[in-house]
């Protein structure tokens, strides 16, 4: 009898966990790929390589405390969200002429559709380090428009990062 007892106990143990694991959300499937990896390297090589000012940085400079935070995972989302609305959209000369970006704008959108209910509660699109990477992309783009978008497919490998590192399975 005690045996059936604690049978039970583990089964409803084991079945309110598994009802929990909606809490828990999987992390992206494409920030742990070594595929993804490779082909955000030869999209953002490729981009490096043909640019020449290395003063600017489009992206903001986030420190490794910050990236913990909590709510840098959906600023970074964000961001990511402009950059496949406005530099990694389906282009036939974009994507000429950077390679493997099909792949890695496919991952990219998989990344966003997963992280998208978790960031839609507040408001992110607002936040400063969001505004600053607009401000800073539109602001280059006004003058070299091309050249800016090589700059920003070049940083997409940093953005990357970013969400690597700030978007957890705790989310």
């Amino acid at each position: 009898m005690k045996f059936l007892t604690l049978f039970a106990v583990i089964c409803c143990c084991c079945f309110l966990c598994g009802q929990a694991m909606h809490l828990k959300r999987p992390r992206p499937k494409p920030l742990d790929s070594s595929v993804t990896w490779n082909d955000l390297f030869l999209m953002t090589k490729h981009a490096e390589l043909e640019d020449t000012d290395h003063e600017t940085r489009l992206l903001p400079v986030i420190s490794e405390t910050v990236l913990k935070e909590e709510s840098t995972c959906c600023v970074n989302a964000m961001i990511l969200n402009y950059y496949l609305k406005h530099i990694l959209h389906a282009d036939e000369h974009v994507d000429k002429k950077y390679p493997h970006i099909r792949f890695v704008r496919a991952d990219l959108q998989r990344i966003a559709s997963v992280l998208k209910p978790h960031c839609e509660s507040t408001d992110f699109a607002d936040h400063e380090r969001v505004k600053e990477f607009e401000k800073n992309y539109k602001t280059a783009s006004a003058r070299q428009s091309e050249k800016t978008r090589n700059k920003a497919v070049g940083e997409t490998i940093i953005l990357f990062h970013y969400l690597f590192e700030s978007c957890s399975a705790k989310m």
